[in-house]
């Protein structure tokens, strides 16, 4: 594919910012160790020169017709092997864009996707040397957490091994390909044949049919063989496994899918062991939904623990949430009409839609006065999704959600998304019709969100679950 991105060294040559069309695209920050050298100056190709102790970095770009290269070296000087310093990459990605990265060491890439649009895509690869994520878990920024990552839209990836050495009078070398290429599926393009889907469904297992390869699992990992492959299995979460070739070692993270039903009941079990006056609008909105769904090992303790709160007076889409599926549980039509007056009387926010369509579905079930869903949708994309928009109008936004998950194909996770944007948009992926053409697609990126925001609670990583919420309000017909 021809190549329609544009580079510009930046920040004293520390950085290179991708164009498309000529408006920004991302921003990639490279880390060397050290000082700049006294009286160096920057030339066509070499953007920086800096020394640390025994070590020399450099920092290299070579344009051409077909993309980008970028080249980044660490020399050691000394006639003793050294412990390798710090030697990173920071990617920020620019508004309308988003992000997805994946690295095993050996191998990996880094998707920047239109997030209107199935492409052109960005792809930065690793043909040589190093490349991981420097925080691979959890998969999605954690809301009260915002402070020990990066921020929204940004990630930060190793292009040398933290706690690595280099030999005496040796040399580091990464090498990054940056390439054009027209969705998030041609990312995959240059993987190892052997590599499997890393995003393992419920009870399920992974497969490697690595006869040449050694297999080590990490903690919480179960190897068993089966002729020449190795399959693995394990409990929920996020698991780790390295996989030794001629390359070097591969780490691999292999997310086992908590099944949805047992989790929630165990959380939730959890979760009423607080009063639910100290807790957020989105935990009672996902015992609520819980319950809802009869995912819970005590239906009528959950309700009672549910009605001794006034969700509505939250003032909150949470709230209002809450208390609909707690009038539709006790058949209080005084209660779910409050609610959707609460709805109606709201200011148009992400999730209005699929609270309104929940308090409506509720509304035909007690037989009370339904909603009146065309006036809370308004006009953005929740309305196309749940009012019956066009097709085409809102198709590139659908695949420009999926491009957020990787299109739901890809191993990894997305730069710099929160959890809870991360629930609420695999809940906007599942309302798209079935007849649509990309009905498939969204799905895909859906279960994919899923399953990675899923293993993230089944770890405990996240104090918060707004988008655990988002996603299990989403399941309507659930």
């Amino acid at each position: 594919m021809t190549w329609g991105f544009t580079c510009v060294v930046t920040g004293g040559g520390r950085g290179l910012l991708v164009r498309h069309g000529g408006a920004s695209v991302a921003e990639f920050s490279f880390g060397l160790p050290g000082d700049p050298v006294d009286g160096w100056e920057p030339d066509d190709t070499e953007a920086r020169l800096t020394t640390a102790d025994s070590f020399t970095a450099r920092l290299r770009h070579l344009p051409d017709d077909g993309g980008w290269t970028t080249t980044v070296t660490l020399d050691n000087s000394a006639d003793v092997e050294r412990a390798l310093p710090a030697l990173g990459m920071a990617v920020t990605v620019a508004p309308g864009w988003c992000g997805w990265a994946w690295g095993s060491d050996t191998e990996g890439f880094v998707l920047v996707a239109p997030t209107d649009a199935v492409g052109p895509c960005l792809r930065v690869r690793v043909r040589q040397g190093f490349l991981r994520v420097a925080a691979d878990r959890p998969a999605f920024t954690a809301t009260d957490r915002r402070g020990e990552g990066l921020g929204d839209g940004v990630a930060a990836l190793h292009l040398a091994h933290p706690t690595g050495s280099l030999r005496a009078f040796g040399r580091h070398q990464t090498t990054l390909d940056l390439a054009e290429v027209p969705d998030a599926d041609a990312a995959a393009a240059g993987l190892p044949d052997w590599l499997p889907d890393l995003v393992v469904a419920p009870n399920d297992e992974v497969r490697l049919e690595t006869p040449d390869l050694a297999v080590v699992p990490g903690p919480g990992v179960r190897l068993a063989t089966e002729d020449t492959a190795c399959v693995l299995t394990g409990g929920p979460g996020h698991r780790e496994v390295a996989v030794h070739g001629v390359r070097g070692v591969q780490r691999l993270r292999v997310t086992f899918t908590p099944a949805l039903e047992p989790f929630l009941a165990e959380l939730v079990t959890a979760l009423k062991s607080r009063r639910p006056s100290a807790v957020p609008s989105a935990t009672g909105a996902l015992v609520a939904a819980a319950l809802a769904r009869r995912a819970v090992l005590d239906p009528e303790a959950a309700l009672d623990w549910l009605e001794r709160e006034d969700w509505l007076a939250r003032g909150d889409l949470f709230g209002m949430a809450a208390a609909g599926i707690v009038a539709t549980e006790t058949l209080d039509e005084a209660l779910l009409a409050q609610a959707c007056e609460a709805l109606s009387a709201s200011p148009a926010e992400p999730g209005r839609g699929i609270v309104a369509t929940r308090l409506w579905l509720a509304t035909l079930r007690l037989g009370v006065p339904p909603l009146d869903l065309t006036a809370v949708l308004g006009d953005g994309m929740e309305a196309g999704l749940l009012g019956g928009g066009d097709e085409a109008t809102w198709t590139p936004s659908v695949l420009g959600l999926a491009n957020g998950f990787g299109g739901g194909r890809l191993p990894g996770q997305p730069v710099g998304l929160g959890e809870a944007e991360a629930g609420l948009r695999a809940a906007l992926l599942r309302l798209v019709p079935e007849h649509w053409a990309v009905r498939a697609r969204a799905s895909e990126a859906a279960e994919r969100a899923s399953a990675l925001l899923l293993a993230d609670h089944a770890d405990g990583l996240h104090p918060a679950y707004d988008g655990l919420a988002w996603l299990v309000l989403g399941e309507i017909g659930a």
